[in-house]
């Protein structure tokens, strides 16, 4: 028989986890913040930016517990 699945995978395998990413995205990090998500409170945090940190193209914003990170969106992989 296989192995037991913990807890935390068991919501990836299930789409738990990711309607829960799908949630909460944001426009920018202004419309973040105002949202109350502040990098210090929700360090570690990843948030779908649609416009951007600047405004203009989607990206990922990261926590590091200090400030938000963007992280661009590269082109397609296939």
């Amino acid at each position: 028989m296989g192995k037991e699945i913990p807890r935390s995978f068991e919501r990836v395998r299930t789409g738990e986890f990711t309607t829960h990413l799908k949630e909460r995205n944001f426009t920018t990090v202004a419309s973040l913040i105002a949202a109350g998500f502040t990098a210090a409170k929700y360090p570690g945090r990843t948030f779908y930016l649609s416009a951007g940190g600047t405004g203009s193209v989607p990206c990922m914003a990261v926590s590091d517990g200090t400030s938000w990170k963007q992280v661009a969106i590269g082109v397609a992989c296939i």
